[in-house]
């Protein structure tokens, strides 16, 4: 299923159109130069501008800049505006004076960049893996938003500085890789490298360049390649928006070099975190980590639901697979992550992208702002707005295909003429699709059929029943077509239910793929617009409890939902207030909203909502009193808290669980700017080992702890003395873990100060 370019598709008035425009009015709003700030500093020349903040000048500086320059492109082809082409035009000439200054063809804003990869040219394992400490912050994520950004440039406006300026810093790159031993390459890569593979087989696709083929498949991380070359899944406990990148990379180099193993490898993948991590919106993770298949409870519990970025990644792999070998699921998945979560991350109307979208009911999210927010899922939000258009019509074994039934023309000289979609689609389900041909032409129109609507109905050409054949997800009208032949069918919204994957009793309902959910109030919605601290992007909000949501009868969709109006339903409860209202999930923002719903046997109901009590019981206390956290072993938290270790050990149990443990030391930065905190709370996992810690806050020592062995999950409070709580107190502890007596420490989990 081949997309057609994107300068050939329109957008006519409708939510994804609207969307794009929108994410053009925010990135419009950014400054190019404060973006370019990192590049020119690490260049050694004078930035025009003070650098952004956030993410952007502490670690991650210069990754927006990277994204933006595909955003622009993007948005210069589907919007026809010329600001986007004149901004984009600057960013090359600012990023071109840079490189040209460097001498080296590097190029890129990581601190101190030039000098870190420099040093990795014959440094053996030990400089590798450097570039996964504690000192730096993921530099070849960074880097990659650099060549992604150039290619895009080049690709979708056709600018040869910019491929230019890729090819020269391609080239820097594999200078220094050829005096790395693979060894050495294998442990640089146990650390989140974008999609260099990816990168490195788009420039085969457009050079011709063996030696970039042959570079694409060397950032095949085996760690991840060989499980999923044995069609095994050992994602569980890893960082999701690592490994996604990682498979977009295996599908994007099979394609150049023509591996049928590395493709199947990345179909693999595909289908268990489609099929078995994914959620209703379609998106994955909790706190950006793949958890268990068989326990989706941290999915319901936890405020940090999936993360945008996932999705759009997930996006990219679909149509890469979807290009060599096309599986109708491959639209079903696209269709619903992009009606309900690429749209639903975006505030329709003042803009502003979400970067974790909670499942857990009575939640909300936050929205960046152009000044303030510069995470990840900015980036890619600000170019997955823009990127919609890819998937409304394409190529399929010489049919013309519609593929998404949102209001949209096409430009297809070679199909003899043009096509536009007109509907109000999923409001209206009524479609209309009319040819406008320079002259007859025979060809096979090809018109999908939705996994969930079954089939299309009153198919009809120019009014009469049309001739059709039926085919896997589509059917296929083969005519000589005249100019103005027009194509109606309607797309009944189908209700209904679907359960978590792991089966338990919560479900989410659907009307066709539109997912629906209530509206839950607009009370205590801290941080609703997210400021520039580093975990501005997390919903940190009072969680609701859940023993008083109304619980639904495990019944089908359609023996609890009624429609009331377009997009509108109601849906039957167990409990006395009888019902609650229903809408499209993209629909709501600015407040809380249930998306799952708990569900049990009529006879059953009231042991479900026990159980749901119970589980408020510990679970809201605890959040109600945790002042600041860090889950070690995850990234985010991590580098949020400052970490920093030596001799530091990763490890996931077989539930996910991840910990870590260090051999020396290591550290991270706790806040209480509100002067709170009483008890430091430390989750301990031992190993069958014997393990030994020094545990310290702000350089008091609290506690050393022994243990000859075991294997179990422990917790330990520890009392603040009063020199830690007398006044003036710091807003902010170093809490330090050193080994003792020539052992490791155990694993550390969960770390918590807490208040009483």
């Amino acid at each position: 299923m081949k997309a057609f370019p994107l300068d050939r598709v329109t957008l006519l008035d409708g939510p994804l159109a609207r969307a794009a425009r929108t994410d053009l009015e925010y990135v419009l709003a950014m400054d190019p130069d404060r973006l370019l700030a990192p590049f020119l500093r690490e260049a050694g020349l004078q930035p025009r501008a003070a650098s952004y903040g956030n993410w952007e000048d502490s670690g991650l500086d210069g990754h927006i800049g990277g994204h933006y320059l595909s955003a622009l492109a993007l948005l210069a082809v589907v919007t026809g505006e010329t600001e986007p082409r004149r901004r984009l035009d600057h960013m090359i000439t600012e990023l071109e004076r840079a490189q040209n200054a460097l001498g080296t063809g590097y190029i890129g804003g990581v601190p101190g960049g030039a000098t870190l990869f420099e040093g990795l040219r014959g440094g053996g394992i030990d400089a590798a893996r450097s570039l996964g400490s504690s000192d730096h912050w993921v530099p070849w994520y960074n880097l990659h938003k650099t060549f992604a950004g150039l290619i895009d440039a080049h690709r979708l406006l056709g600018d040869e500085r910019a491929l230019a300026m890729v090819v020269r810093l391609a080239d820097w790159w594999l200078d220094i890789a050829a005096q790395m031993d693979d060894e050495a390459f294998e442990a640089m890569l146990d650390t989140e490298f974008g999609g260099m593979n990816e990168t490195y087989a788009d420039l085969a696709a457009l050079t011709g360049r063996k030696d970039y083929a042959d570079a694409a498949l060397r950032f095949s991380h085996r760690a991840i390649l060989d499980p999923l070359l044995e069609r095994r899944d050992d994602l569980t406990g890893r960082h999701a928006n690592t490994q996604i990148p990682k498979a977009v990379g295996y599908a994007a180099t099979a394609a150049v070099r023509d591996d049928r193993e590395l493709f199947d490898a990345a179909r693999f993948f595909w289908h268990e975190v489609v099929e078995k991590r994914s959620v209703a919106i379609g998106g994955n993770s909790v706190r950006e980590h793949f958890h268990a298949v068989d326990d989706f409870t941290p999915m319901i519990e936890d405020r940090e639901g999936p993360e945008t970025c996932n999705t759009y990644n997930m996006l990219k792999l679909t149509q890469r697979l979807a290009e060599v070998s096309f599986e109708p699921a491959h639209l079903d998945f696209a269709e619903r992550a992009i009606l309900n979560h690429q749209l639903a991350s975006q505030h329709p109307e003042r803009g502003g992208f979400v970067y974790f979208t909670p499942m857990r009911p009575r939640h909300y999210r936050v929205y960046s702002q152009p000044d303030l927010g510069m995470w990840c899922c900015v980036g890619t939000g600000i170019e997955a707005q823009a990127k919609y258009g890819e998937w409304v019509f394409g190529e399929h074994e010489g049919a013309l295909a519609v593929n998404l039934y949102v209001p949209a023309e096409l430009d297809a000289p070679e199909f003899g003429g043009r096509l536009r979609i007109e509907t109000g689609f999923p409001a209206d389900e009524h479609v209309r699709v009319t040819l406008d041909l320079d002259e007859p032409r025979t060809f096979a129109l090809r018109l999908r059929v939705p996994g969930w609507v079954g089939e299309l109905a009153d198919l009809a050409v120019n009014g009469e029943t049309a001739d059709a054949e039926q085919v896997p997800g589509a059917v296929l009208i083969e005519r000589t077509w005249q100019s103005g032949d027009a194509v109606t069918f309607a797309l009944p919204l189908r209700l209904s239910a679907e359960r978590l994957p792991d089966g338990s009793p919560w479900r989410a309902y659907f009307a066709g793929p539109v997912l629906l959910a209530a509206r839950d109030g607009a009370q205590h919605l801290t941080g609703l617009l997210a400021d520039d601290s580093r975990m501005g992007h997390v919903a940190y909000g009072p969680l609701q409890g859940l023993g008083d949501l109304a619980v639904v009868a495990d019944l089908p969709a359609g023996e609890v939902l009624t429609r009331e109006g377009p997009l509108r339903y109601r849906l039957a409860t167990a409990d006395p207030a009888g019902s609650v209202e229903l809408v499209p999930f993209h629909q709501i923002h600015d407040g809380r909203y249930t998306i799952y719903w708990p569900v049990a046997a009529a006879s059953q109901v009231g042991e479900r909502r026990a159980a749901l009590i119970a589980a408020d019981r510990d679970s809201l206390a605890l959040d109600e009193m945790t002042v600041d956290k860090v889950a070690f072993g995850e990234q985010q938290p991590e580098s949020d808290h400052g970490f920093r270790g030596e001799q530091t050990e990763v490890s996931v149990d077989a539930d996910g669980h991840r910990s870590r443990r260090t051999a020396a030391t290591m550290s991270v930065t706790l806040k209480d700017p509100e002067h709170r905190a009483q008890v430091l709370r430390v989750g301990y996992r031992l190993e069958g080992r014997p393990a030994a810690v020094a545990v310290r806050l702000g350089g008091v020592l609290l506690a050393e702890e022994h243990w000859e062995g075991g294997e179990e999950h422990l917790e330990r409070d520890y009392s603040l003395p009063g020199e830690l709580t007398d006044e003036p107190r710091a807003d902010e502890f170093a809490l330090e873990f050193t080994a003792l007596s020539g052992h490791s420490t155990p694993g550390i989990t969960t770390v918590r100060l807490i208040r009483w």
